[in-house]
């Protein structure tokens, strides 16, 4: 609510400033244009330097009235705009399948390619589909797979962070093991969606790795991704894929989600091991910021999967995606159970803290 609230005054206040502009603007072009040099001039003696100063005075004003309109108009528009970048930005962690890769704070995923770089297993799905929702799930499993692929990238990124930090090394060792499991998880989706849409998809460039910087690093950003990223959203990957295996009968199918759901539990754990060494480092202030952060993720967005008008919800199910109730219930309960583990945590660190 109070972000609604603020939003309001914002838009309020550049609303105004905007609509001063604009009848400033308006009322520029209604006063009348200051004499010309040859009506001054009756005799026209000066007729060749009456034209140029015509056109002289009458220039700026033109550019004045236009640039006054549209700077109202821009500052009428800019918390909108503003919003839609951060909708966009949110936008991006739709369907997220655990730690996401952060650059600038936008989720990044791999551009799609064609080889068989990351699906080196054949897999052969004996459950048949019509067309049209084959084409559907193959997508479906395509962007998991390209999901499954940044977070080796973040993992990777989470490596560099704690060893900035002076990490010991069972976080670090554990940091690359992760990166490890989703190395497989991505080639198993990847050849999943490629069994589902005959076309020989892959993991192309992350070009924001190599043009863009990842930004600094401190404790307490560290401890608020890990809060974030890790505890929640590995943990909600985690509770998907084992919630999606258990209406799939194919066996290729129910054994990658299981492993996917098995796997993303460890990273969660990973996160919370983070958080909790975090805290250990920290003062009050870091603590502070973590338990702010723990106070507001009820206002998390639940992952939300594509448009799936016209599509059989049983056949999903059969293919491992369930339907979307279900996944916010799921978001819902682990936020919750991050909520009560958090704030025993930080009850646990701030008594050291004390101490």
């Amino acid at each position: 609510m109070e972000l609604i609230v603020a939003f309001g005054c914002v838009v309020v206040f550049f609303g105004w400033i905007g609509v001063l502009m604009i009848r400033r603007g308006l009322r520029e072009s209604k006063r009348p244009p200051i004499p010309p040099a040859r009506i001054a001039n009756a005799e026209g003696a000066e007729s060749a330097y009456a034209k140029v100063a015509d056109v002289a005075d009458q220039t700026p004003r033109k550019l004045g009235k236009g640039l006054l309109v549209t700077l109202g108009l821009g500052f009428i528009a800019a918390p909108w705009i503003v919003l839609a970048g951060i909708i966009h930005s949110l936008s991006n962690l739709d369907m997220t399948k655990g730690r996401v890769l952060r650059i600038r704070n936008r989720a990044r995923l791999p551009e799609l390619a064609r080889g068989d770089g990351w699906s080196p297993a054949e897999v052969t799905l004996r459950d048949d589909v019509p067309a049209h929702e084959r084409k559907l799930i193959g997508e479906l499993w395509l962007l998991t797979a390209r999901m499954e692929h940044a977070s080796i990238a973040a993992f990777s990124q989470l490596s560099l962070h704690l060893s900035a930090l002076g990490a010991p090394a069972r976080l670090l060792a554990a940091t690359h093991r992760a990166a490890l499991d989703e190395i497989r998880h991505a080639e198993a989706c990847f050849a999943v969606a490629r069994a589902l849409t005959g076309e020989p998809h892959t993991a192309g460039p992350i070009e924001a790795l190599g043009s863009e910087r990842a930004g600094s690093i401190d404790l307490t950003r560290l401890a608020i991704g890990s809060l974030v990223d890790g505890c929640i959203g590995e943990g909600i990957a985690s509770d998907v894929a084992s919630r999606s295996a258990r209406d799939v009968a194919e066996p290729t199918l129910r054994a990658t989600l299981e492993m996917i759901g098995r796997e993303e539990a460890t990273h969660a754990e990973l996160a919370w091991d983070v958080l909790a060494w975090c805290l250990e480092r920290g003062d009050v202030s870091l603590h502070r910021a973590v338990a702010a952060r723990v106070e507001a993720l009820a206002t998390e967005m639940t992952p939300r999967l594509p448009d799936l008008r016209g599509a059989d919800p049983q056949v999903l199910a059969r293919f491992g995606v369930i339907d979307q109730d279900t996944i916010g219930a799921l978001a819902t309960a682990r936020i919750a159970a991050v909520q009560t583990r958090a704030r025993a945590l930080l009850a646990r660190e701030d008594a050291a803290l004390a101490a």
